[in-house]
Parts: C-alpha cells; structure tokens; sequence
C-alpha cells in the first residue's frame, strides 16, 4: 500500500511509464515483472562455521565449498568465533562460514546483493565459487553485489573471516572480536540505487517549524539514461501521513552517480524528539524512474536541535545536562554478537541507572541505535580512531582514519540519539605540533560537518593538566575530557595522581576554549572487591570517587555533564589489572572492572550510587 502510493506520487508529479524494459538480471522461464521491489531475504540461520587457525583454507578452495576433512559445526547469525578472552585467542585468528541459500527467481530489471551489517574484522565472500569482494572495516556495513547468484536454484555463500591486526590496523581497547557480528541479507537492487541515505532534522521559527534534509547518492545502474524521482512518505508521531516529491532535474545517464540533497518541510509545528519525550516520525523513500518503484528505504526520524552558544549545550533551545554510562558491545558467552534481547538489556540498564546519553569508542548496530531513539538516550558517537598518532602520520593512515569516520558518520546520521560526531579518541594532547595528526583533524572536522550538519562536532582527549591551549580545538563544537585524576599517575610533568587537580584543571580548560561544550567524557574507577574506601580496586573506592567526582561538577556551572566510564565490565585481554590495587591470589580475567554493572549482569553498590546522582541535576543547568 506505501509503495503503491508513492509510486502514484511520483506518478502524478511527472514521471511516466517508459515502453523499454532495461533487464540487470536477463530474462529466463523465471523471471517475473514486478513495479515494486521484492523485500529484503535474511540470510541468517543454516550456517556451518569451520575453524582455520592454521589458515590452510585458501589453498584448499575452502571458498568453493572444497573442504574435505574440515569439521564445521551449525552456527546462527550473529556469531562471534572468539566470545572468551585468552592467550590463545589474542594473536587473532582465521574462520570460514558458509551457507547453503536457494535463491528468489529472476526479475526483469532487478538483480540483488549482499548485505553484511558488520564483520569483525576482515572479510573476503564468495558466492558460488566467484569472489564478491572484500571488507576490511570491522565496525560498519557493507554491500557486495551478488554478481554470480543463481536465480530460483540452489547457491553456496563462503565468507572467510579473520581478526587478525596488521601493522596498519587501528589501536583499541578492547577484546578483538572475531565472526560475522551482525545480520547478513539479501538486498534487491533496482535500475537506480540511493547510497547513504540520510535523513536529518532541521529546526527553526523558534523550533516551532522544521524540515527533514535528505541526503544520499543515487547510481544508475541500468544501460539506459533514466530520470530519477524520490517519493518521501512522512508519518508524524500523531498527524496524518503526507508524500513530498522530488524529480531530478535531468536524466541520469548509464554508470553515473548524482550527489542528492533537499529539504521535506514538515506542516505544522514539529513534534520534538528529546529524552523525556523521544517523539518519532516514520519516514519511507521510494528512489524511482519512469513509474516504477526501484529502491525503497525506511528510517524513523526525530526533530530535535543540539547547539553550542557560549560553551554551553541545550537540546530544542533547553539547557542540556548529559549523565550517562557508555558501552560497548560485549555480552558474556556471545561476545560483539548481540541478540535482540542483549539489545533490550543494554537499553534497560541504561534507562534504570537514569542516563540520558551513553558513549561508544565505534558505530553501534542499527538495532541498537533504533533502540535508543525510541528510549529517548542520546549517543556521544566516536570513530574508531584510538591512540592513533603513529597511524596518523602518514598520508594513507589519515585516508583510512577519514574513512572510518565517514562510514562511523554515515551509519548513524539518520538517528536522533546521535547528538556528538566525535572524530577521535585521546590523541596526543598536542596536536598543534604534531603534523599528521593536526592534518586529520582539520580535515575529519570539516568532513564531520558536512556529513551530518545536523549534529556537534567533537573530540575525546587526555585530561591531563599542564598543556598549553591548542588552537585546532576552537574548531570544535564539544570538547571530552577522558578524565582519571586520583585514580592513574599521569605522564611525567602532567601527574594526575591527586584528585584535588581535577577541578582546577576543568577551570583552566575553561579558560583555554570559553567556546566549546566541556563535558567529562570519560571517568571511571575499576570496582572488584569489598574493602576501604582508601584502596583502589573496591566496591567503596568506586562508590567514592563517582561522588567526588560529581561533587565537583556540581561546584562548575561552565560544565556540561558527564560519562562514566563503563556501565558494564567488558573484555580487554589477558592480565589487564586498569590500575587497581588487586588483592593477594587475584588472578586477572582479562576484563575491564571498572562498570556499575559486572561481567554476569550483577549490578555493583556503585550503581544505586550512579542512579541517585544521574537523578540530581545541578540548579544552575535545569
């Protein structure tokens, strides 16, 4: 019926049936004509996984299903092959997965492709014994055009995995997991494809008007020169639905690309996304030519304005006060590959604790990402780009760093929750001087904006005091203070050993960038064990130092909130201790202590702790 409509739509503003038919996909006794696209195929059950450690199976043709005497066993989307931090996992590893699909029958104009929603970390497909491509980013999406399926027969999918980190790879801190992380599709692909699609809200009149800016790529993917249209169906929260449409303003030839980018202006007053009211309008995207509907996306969309006047942050012109505890995608026994339920767990726990915003080092899935937009919790967002100055240096380890960022971006641009685009984490806290890594900011910060305008600007870095100001932060909207004063000792000459530095160093911080947003982007204390107050490593010390550290904030009105550092334990690697004072006999689990939440989903003291503070907005900031 949605697409019906919209094919009307388009229909009536201009676009007219054509008497050629341009097959992608050749006829066959098979092939059907179809004015709509089929839906999207999940490809997520019927595995067989088979572990490669002695990375033996390209020279046997795994790829082509050969593996005689390779034990596999049956494995569900999403699978992670390493969910356990140990030694012998550490190096990284080698997998192969296969599927055994039959495959929709032909249409004429239509082929398909392979989604893979994340594969961590490396990834190489095969369909039918012919390579689709490769993926080398272990965090975002990607398509492969499924060039050698066999329509309505049988078909084998062979992905070999691995996890292994090059020279050239990206830091991080935490687990390197390994498997095809999240769902795997087939896709229909019409005449006209829309890429990075985009649908971002603007407000103005006060925020008593707005519009929806789409934005995205549209290919040509036929032989013929084909003039595309774009219907956007929008159903507010409460309202009635209307279709905007928008036609290109000439054809589009054979092989080539159009950058797309307008405005659907929204009657009425908009009906405002924000944490206490996460209001969301369904939009549906039809891309089109010649009467038929060839791609069709769909986005739930949220009006909401985040802005930085005078170092301050307000949502929807309302002073904004962000408490909240980041996450990563880590569940004991299933590692990076999240149910449904992890999803609605992790969601859970954020909104028990009472935060309205949460942290990530790396895109978030989509589930995940929906989730919180219904759930009305904000995303400080951040691309993978960690401790990476030595990467940064040259020109093709910043090329990789921006490619990041711009799929990181891309990925989550049409989710209100995003309000922060951060670029980097904990760089050098002198960039100004180190030339590679001054080079990618300037760039990533321009790329930043002009891929989600909509959304801040920022940059987690070192709270370290006794650095003199840099001037490439004046060209951020948000600047976050990973913050651990009175818990590690700090470089030499920028200690951090005493507490009693961090509120000086926030007033000096201040000094340095009135302009930008400061928010304590990061803080933490690992928690593993009754004991004093006085030793780091216990329940109490945690508990403590979460309430000091708010007693300051409370005392700085030029502050705009706080992230704990972490709402649940996650896995690092083998021996990691986070600097605790651990007792005698304790023998490292590789995991990161320093969550509200432990590994098993016990919640710790520090938690009621974090919920009554996260309920305690300072005067001044309501």
């Amino acid at each position: 019926m949605i697409i019906a409509a919209l094919a009307a739509a388009a229909t009536a503003a201009g676009c007219g049936n054509s008497r050629k038919e341009d097959p992608i996909t050749p006829p066959s006794a098979r092939s059907q004509v179809s004015l709509e696209p089929p839906a999207p195929i999940a490809l997520d059950t019927g595995w067989r996984y088979i572990a490669d450690p002695g990375d033996i199976g390209l020279h046997r043709d795994w790829a082509s299903g050969a593996r005689a005497g390779a034990q596999a066993i049956p494995v569900t989307i999403p699978n992670d092959f390493n969910p356990t931090v140990s030694s012998s996992g550490d190096g990284g590893t080698v997998g192969w997965y296969e599927l055994r699909f039959t495959a929709p029958p032909a249409s004429v104009g239509r082929s398909w492709s392979i989604r893979f929603d994340e594969v961590r970390r490396n990834a190489e497909v095969w369909l039918n014994g012919r390579e689709l491509g490769r993926n080398t980013d272990p965090f975002a999406p990607f398509t492969l055009p499924a060039s050698s399926l066999r329509p309505g027969a049988p078909n084998l999918l062979v992905v070999r995995v691995d996890n292994l980190m090059g020279a050239d790879a990206f830091p991080q801190d935490w687990w390197n997991w390994g498997g095809i992380e999240q769902g795997v599709s087939l896709q229909p692909v019409g005449r006209l494809t829309l890429d990075d699609l985009g649908v971002m809200p603007e407000l103005g009149c006060r925020y008593r008007c707005g519009d929806l800016l789409v934005q995205g790529t549209i290919r040509n993917a036929s032989r013929l020169a084909l003039r595309p249209a774009v219907a956007v169906k929008v159903t507010p929260p409460a309202g009635r639905a209307f279709t905007f449409v928008r036609q290109l303003p000439r054809a589009l030839p054979p092989g080539r690309s159009a950058a797309l980018s307008f405005r659907v202006h929204l009657p009425g007053p908009p009906q405002l996304w924000s944490p206490r009211s996460p209001s969301l309008y369904g939009v549906v995207v039809a891309t089109m030519a010649q009467g038929r509907v060839e791609q069709v996306n769909t986005v739930r969309v949220g009006m909401r304005s985040v802005q930085v006047r005078g170092g301050i942050l307000y949502l929807n012109g309302k002073r904004l006060w962000l408490h909240g505890a980041a996450i990563h995608e880590d569940v004991s026994g299933r590692g990076a590959a999240l149910t449904e339920g992890d999803i609605n767990t992790i969601v859970s726990e954020l909104r028990s604790v009472g935060a309205n915003v949460t942290r990530a080092h790396y895109l978030l899935s989509t589930p995940l990402l929906d989730a919180l937009d219904a759930a009305g919790i904000m995303v400080w967002s951040q691309a993978p780009v960690d401790h990476a100055d030595a990467v940064l240096a040259t020109k093709t380890g910043r090329a990789g760093a921006l490619a990041l960022l711009r799929a990181t971006i891309i990925g989550e641009r049409s989710h209100p929750s995003v309000i922060i685009d951060s670029v980097a984490n904990e760089l050098t806290p002198m960039p100004d001087a180190v030339p590679g890594t001054k080079a990618y900011l300037n760039q990533a910060i321009a790329l930043a904006r002009t891929l989600d305008p909509t959304a801040l600007t920022g940059l987690d870095t070192y709270g370290l005091p006794g650095y003199p100001r840099q001037s490439i932060y004046a060209k951020l909207d948000v600047l976050g203070l990973d913050s651990y004063f009175g818990w590690y000792p700090g470089p030499r000459g920028h200690r951090i050993v005493s507490f009693a530095k961090l509120e000086p160093f926030l007033r000096r911080t201040r000094a340095q960038y009135p302009r930008q947003a400061l928010v304590l982007s990061e803080f933490g204390s690992e928690g593993l064990y009754d004991g004093p107050a006085s030793a780091k490593g216990t329940f109490e010390f945690q508990n403590d130092y979460i309430q000091r550290t708010f007693a300051v904030l409370d005392q700085l009105p030029f502050m705009n909130g706080s992230v704990y550092w972490i709402l649940r334990d996650f896995a690092v690697a083998p021996g990691w201790i986070g600097g605790a004072s651990v007792p005698a006999g304790f023998a490292p689990d590789g995991l990161n202590h320093k969550g509200l939440i432990a590994y098993d989903g016990t919640q710790k003291p520090a938690f009621a702790v974090a919920e009554q503070l996260f309920g305690e907005t300072p005067g001044w900031a309501r």
